[in-house]
């Protein structure tokens, strides 16, 4: 590796940074070259990459964060700069970080905004092939009482949800027998009775969004996708099977994936969800990001993170990618990594 491989960098905000920026420099043999940042001098993503920076602390404002980020492009000549943090902001600044030298790597600000809000993107969807939930949303009591009598007599078990959220936070799935003991205790922790959830919505003081819709019973794919100018060229769904998830290479989720990618023009790594009700896979949410999971996904043979950066950086063809292989059962295992506090460098705020 030279100091004149490119750079790529991957800014504060997914647990899994680690493991991407693990692969990339793994796969790539010194042809590249990975920054990352954080603002925890002791994240584990700090001392996997070949440069880290500490971000600056404090509650930047998106002007200054984006200023912040167009001052580490210029200095350390970065050329391709996939955000977590922050990316609606650092993607509607495209242009000043082209005129540096820097490509973003992030969907368009619009198309963000209509992914962040579950509701939204369902409105979008309708008249297309793919399968949606039937679903309400609901941002009173009143209104939850109307959509629960409603859906309550079509679905034997309903669930609910923020209209914006990410890693599940605030899924519930309501019953109306269920324990509130048990739910203190973590016995089934995402499930809670109607009158707990009901008691909580009319007591809060916090203004609320919430999707109601069935709990489709079946089995739930998570499609890792990898994208070009809305093609897509490599996928692996993720059938979850309890403690262990089964990688699938085609099948309705992959093929709807496809659509969803050409339909909104995506480019580089993101998740599509999709839970089976009836024989149909429908569409849960559309994740603009790498997912969770996506070190299940790279057992299949597809080295998503580095295949991405190789692309995005001129260094590979799309047409270079393997097929996935499928039928691959993969369960997680827990490991460790040895941090160093206070070692890595901080770019002053701008």
């Amino acid at each position: 590796m030279t100091d004149s491989a490119p750079l790529l960098w991957y800014n504060s905000g997914l647990s899994n940074t680690y493991d991407a920026v693990r692969l990339i420099r793994e796969a790539a043999g010194g042809a590249l070259r990975v920054l990352a940042s954080h603002g925890e001098p002791q994240a584990p993503v700090l001392a996997a990459a070949d440069l880290a920076l500490v971000e600056p602390a404090g509650s930047l404002s998106d002007a200054d964060y984006v200023a912040w980020c167009l001052g580490v492009c210029r200095r350390y000549e970065v050329q391709l700069f996939i955000p977590s943090r922050r990316a609606r902001a650092l993607a509607a600044a495209g242009a000043a970080f082209a005129a540096v030298g820097t490509r973003i790597q992030a969907f368009a600000p619009a198309t963000l905004a209509l992914f962040d809000h579950k509701d939204a993107l369902y409105r979008d969807l309708v008249g297309t092939p793919i399968p949606l939930p039937a679903y309400r949303v609901v941002d009173s009591l009143d209104a939850f009482d109307d959509a629960y009598a409603d859906l309550s007599t079509r679905h034997p078990r309903l669930c609910v949800k923020p209209t914006v959220g990410i890693y599940g936070a605030g899924f519930r799935i309501l019953s109306e027998t269920a324990d509130d003991y048990d739910t203190l205790l973590g016995v089934e922790p995402s499930v809670i009775s109607l009158h707990a959830y009901r008691s909580a919505l009319e007591r809060t003081r916090r203004r609320f969004e919430l999707l109601l819709m069935p709990f489709l019973p079946d089995t739930e794919r998570s499609v890792d996708c990898l994208a070009v100018a809305g093609r897509l060229v490599a996928a692996v769904a993720r059938a979850k099977k309890g403690r262990h998830q089964l990688l699938e290479t085609a099948g309705p989720a992959v093929d709807y994936a496809r659509l969803l990618t050409e339909r909104y023009g995506l480019d580089g790594v993101f998740n599509c969800q999709f839970k089976d009700q009836n024989g149909l896979a429908h569409l849960l949410e559309i994740n603009a990001r790498m997912s969770g999971g996506l070190l299940y996904a790279c057992q299949s043979g597809v080295n998503f993170p580095y295949w991405n950066a190789a692309i995005a950086l001129g260094l590979a063809e799309p047409q270079a990618v393997p097929p996935p292989a499928e039928g691959i059962a993969i369960a997680p295992v827990q490991g460790v990594v040895t941090v160093a506090a206070g070692q890595w460098p901080t770019e002053p705020a701008l």
